[in-house]
């Protein structure tokens, strides 16, 4: 046992020094030796390089130090130009050729027409209103028709006109009137002045019994249509009054957009506003014919159109001491002392039994020779003045209907017998 124990340590020696053999003999190198050669020697006559001698030079300029200047000599001055002594240069303006503005040739002036009464073709304007250009703002709504708060009322039409257009009748040439001046025909209708192309509409159901110009029909046994009209439609309309028949009429419209025969409902567009026919601007014309289609058959619209919301309208008499309608007089309404409105009494109003080719018709129903439309309401002074005596009346105005109001001279007082 002892034996095996020397055998394996004797191994195990022998393992470690064969390892360490191994480690020195890999690591082992040889010894490095390092020769320096000796410098070759020069022979003492040995022809020098070209390189070598362009070498030298080159390097002997390099280290050549620059001249220092001569600061003795006077300094460098660079050569300028001698200042230009140019003269001021003056363009001539040049007229440039263009055909000269033709110089406009007035038109010749007429002289006034005589006044020899009603001609035969009676003109329903020929007066200046509003051009079409003017802006004209929105109107107040109307009311609904048909309205007869009244027993003599009766609105039964619309508006010929929108509330975004003009639907006002012109303030100082209105129905039965002679104009401001007393030199236009006598008014057979209203007018509501407007820009071109704002629609025309129906004021009530009915047929269009005539759309075309005016002078294509004249006078006939039918109707009065005149060429002052220009291009006019005429309604016979679905209702009548008193058992007559009512026709209404728009006139001098720039286009016609209803046809003859055609049955139309109030508010269906007819036309458009123009200024064809005898005018001097834009607007349209509108008249209420009652039992005859005659110029001659007219009533005042502003009793037939349905007036302004919240407003209402004054119609009266003016009377002499006798009694009987007077003509041409002025009325005016006022508020608080300022003008609200003023208009005529009318011109040769009909009576009964006499023919006036220029007059107009009172109402049927209220008689009356003056009005006024779209009133607002409240309370007001009417005046007249007739043969230098102020005749005043306070009224109140109540909307939606007629407010009737008498104006005239007391009737003198019948001389009495002296008693006895």
């Amino acid at each position: 046992m002892e034996h095996s124990r020397h055998l394996e340590g004797l191994l195990i020696i022998l393992v470690l020094v064969v390892i360490g053999g191994l480690y020195l003999w890999q690591n082992h190198q040889p010894a490095v030796t390092v020769v320096v050669p000796a410098a070759t020697p020069t022979p003492g006559d040995a022809t020098q390089a070209d390189w070598e001698v362009a070498l030298e030079a080159q390097i002997a300029v390099a280290g050549t130090p620059l001249p220092t200047p001569d600061l003795g000599a006077s300094p460098f001055v660079p050569p300028t130009l001698p200042p230009a002594q140019a003269a001021d240069v003056i363009i001539e303006p040049v007229e440039i050729p263009v055909t000269p503005w033709a110089t406009p040739t007035p038109a010749p002036t007429q002289p006034p027409a005589a006044d020899n009464g009603p001609t035969p073709y009676p003109s329903p304007t020929g007066v200046l209103v509003p051009e079409g250009g003017t802006e004209i703002g929105f109107q107040p709504p109307p009311e609904q028709v048909p309205l007869s708060a009244h027993a003599n009322d009766h609105f039964w039409l619309m508006r010929p006109v929108d509330a975004s257009g003009n639907s006002a009748s012109l303030f100082y040439y209105t129905f039965g009137s002679n104009g401001p001046m007393d030199d236009y025909r006598i008014h057979h209708g209203i007018d509501m002045p407007n820009p071109a192309g704002q629609p025309i509409r129906a004021g009530g159901s009915g047929t269009v019994i005539f759309a075309g110009n005016g002078g294509s029909l004249i006078d006939t046994q039918n109707m009065d249509l005149y060429p002052s009209y220009g291009n006019v439609v005429v309604i016979l309309q679905d209702f009548g009054f008193r058992g007559q028949k009512i026709y209404t009429l728009y006139a001098h419209m720039a286009a016609i957009l209803a046809e003859q025969g055609q049955h139309v409902e109030a508010g269906d567009i007819i036309g458009l506003v123009g200024g064809t026919g005898d005018v001097s601007g834009t607007h349209v014309h509108m008249e209420v014919r009652i039992g005859d289609n005659k110029y001659f058959s007219v009533y005042n619209p502003l009793l037939w159109i349905a007036p302004y919301v919240a407003h209402g309208v004054v119609a009266g008499r003016v009377t002499g001491s006798d009694g009987s309608l007077l003509e041409d007089y002025t009325v005016t309404l006022s508020r608080h002392g300022r003008v609200v409105q003023t208009t005529t009494t009318y011109i040769g109003p009909k009576k009964p039994g006499q023919v006036r080719d220029w007059a107009v018709e009172p109402d049927p129903a209220w008689q009356e020779n003056f009005v006024m439309g779209d009133v607002p309401q409240g309370e007001y002074d009417i005046s007249v003045t007739i043969g230098g005596q102020n005749i005043r009346k306070t009224i109140t105005v109540t909307a939606a209907t007629v407010n009737f109001v008498t104006l005239g001279l007391e009737a003198a007082a019948t001389p009495q017998p002296a008693d006895e």
